[in-house]
């Protein structure tokens, strides 16, 4: 018996149910969840302080072709070749096609890196000026780009002149962004001051219309204290977003039972429990319209249960979910369990398909979603 062959038998993998899923998205949610081992030495990645080296890969298969981010684990029973997944489920030794993604602007390396302004995938832009959040939430992947972006530079603690950064790269580049891109992100750490916050946030939508660019703007921000109880006020500040050119509104749930977000959530943020976010998002809904709110759960750090219900009760309310697999970016972030087993993964992969179908929710496949 081979190496690779007695390697693949070690780390076999057992599933009851699959729920009659392709064994691509098997593969890729597997993947998520493990993270992949490497059959292959031409892999090389760098060693950034407490950041967890990870690969991005494209799966594909027949109609079937999606990007993931996943970490090295020597202990996943998900082996990559460079050519192939590979895995061997229920005594079946299984592979699909699976290539590396680098892309020498966002991620050079080879590892889905951070950066103040950089390409999201396909015909999508990211502006972060807010490079560390103010609540440093124990999940949040913006732990590892602090520390990226300290080790490699290209990014500062000064959020003026990172905000300033971004405003020049539209003035240079803002003419092409109509044509590029269908989706801009104002994807960015919190910061204490809402009114700077505010301000910073129409500014960079302003100036992008301003450019001619005619798409969507979504934004992702943490609810701040002054308008979570002031319904006037919370109402004032999305029309201020939304006449800014705004399209979206997004803040992260991430987690819907109390006791856990008290234990992983920091800050103000901490303080809210699920129910304080649903007459926010009915607002928010009311502002910019049904699917333009939208929000993050996390699948894994919870029983799943509770994450299908947190989107069902958003669905309802027309607000876009986009659950995305838990998933460690630094050493410290592996003292949170992952709560479910592959089959309890796949199982809600496909009850959260039922409610996309149910409910015609619009669904960003991102390199980390349940989707």
């Amino acid at each position: 018996m081979s190496v690779q062959s007695k390697r693949l038998t070690r780390f076999g993998i057992a599933l009851e149910n699959r729920h009659n899923l392709r064994i691509e998205e098997v593969f890729r949610l597997g993947a998520l969840r493990d993270g992949v081992q490497l059959l292959t030495t031409e892999i090389r990645f760098p060693i950034l302080g407490q950041v967890i080296p990870r690969i991005e890969i494209e799966l594909f298969g027949e109609v079937f072709r999606k990007k993931i981010t996943a970490r090295m684990n020597s202990e996943s029973p998900f082996m990559f070749d460079g050519e192939a997944l590979i895995a061997t489920i229920n005594g079946v030794t299984e592979q699909i096609p699976c290539r590396q993604v680098i892309d020498p602007d966002r991620a050079p390396a080879g590892m889905y890196n951070f950066g103040i302004t950089r390409k999201n995938g396909a015909r999508s832009f990211v502006f972060d000026y807010h490079t560390y959040c103010c609540y440093s939430c124990d999940f949040c992947f913006k732990e590892n780009e602090w520390e990226v972006m300290a080790i490699q530079g290209g990014g500062s603690t000064d959020y003026r002149s990172n905000f300033q950064e971004c405003l020049s790269y539209i003035e240079r580049n803002g003419h092409n962004f109509n044509t590029l891109y269908d989706i801009v992100w104002l994807c960015t750490g919190s910061i204490k001051d809402d009114v700077t916050e505010l301000e910073r946030h129409a500014a960079i939508a302003r100036r992008l219309r301003e450019a001619g660019y005619a798409h969507d703007i979504y934004l992702s921000q943490v609810v701040p204290p002054s308008i979570r109880n002031d319904r006037v006020r919370r109402i004032e500040y999305l029309i201020q977003l939304r006449e800014a050119g705004v399209t979206r509104f997004n803040t992260g749930v991430e987690i819907v039972d109390a006791d856990l977000r008290r234990k992983y959530i920091r800050g103000f943020k901490g303080t809210y429990i699920f129910g304080d976010y649903l007459p926010i998002f009915a607002d928010a809904v009311d502002v910019f319209g049904p699917f333009h709110a939208g929000s993050c759960l996390l699948t894994g750090i919870e029983p799943s249960d509770n994450t299908i219900e947190g989107l069902k009760a958003l669905a309802e309310l027309s607000v876009a979910p986009a659950p995305t697999v838990l998933t460690p970016f630094v050493t410290k972030q592996l003292a949170i369990p992952f709560c479910l087993d592959l089959d309890e993964l796949l199982d809600a992969h496909a009850r959260f398909n039922v409610l996309i179908e149910r409910h015609k929710l619009p669904v960003f496949s991102g390199v980390f979603s349940l989707a």
